[in-house]
């Protein structure tokens, strides 16, 4: 009789020790997907307060200077998220050719920051043919376009 029931609670302890392990293993695998969902919460919020408008007048024939091979947009924000003014946020097709960072630039016009109300200079290096042409730029996720003669 004594045999049995030690028998029992050493199968009792063992169900225990294993269901403690997978209680634990559960936890971190849920904790682990919870933090990944919140970022990707995180960077999708900011995505969707990003919102900028090309304010350069594509009729005044300032966006394309044909001497000096430069296409110059000014970006305008207007959402709620403040972003870095720099290339690792904005990208930039030409005539639906993506436009290679280290082939254009972006420089704050007040500070080195795109805060909201603030506008920032996108300069293309980009030879054009004349006629016209479209560039279209994405700051995270959200995208406009200008049309323009070269």
């Amino acid at each position: 009789m004594a045999g049995g029931s030690v028998a029992e609670l050493i199968l009792f302890i063992a169900a225990l020790s294993v269901a403690g392990g997978v209680a634990g293993v559960m936890v971190t695998t849920v904790n682990g997907v919870s933090d990944s969902i919140e970022e990707q919460a995180d960077s999708a919020a900011t995505d969707i307060k990003t919102e900028f408008t090309i304010i350069s007048d594509p009729g005044t024939g300032a966006v394309y200077d044909a001497t000096s091979d430069e296409l110059t947009l000014l970006l305008k924000n207007t959402g709620s998220t403040s972003l870095p003014a720099d290339e690792q946020v904005v990208e930039v097709l030409v005539d639906g050719q993506f436009v290679p960072s280290s082939a254009y630039s972006v420089t704050g016009l007040d500070t080195n920051r795109f805060r909201p109300g603030t506008v920032v200079r996108l300069t293309v290096d980009r030879s054009l043919a004349g006629g016209d042409h479209v560039a279209t730029v994405t700051v995270r996720g959200t995208q406009n376009r200008v049309q323009f003669r070269g």
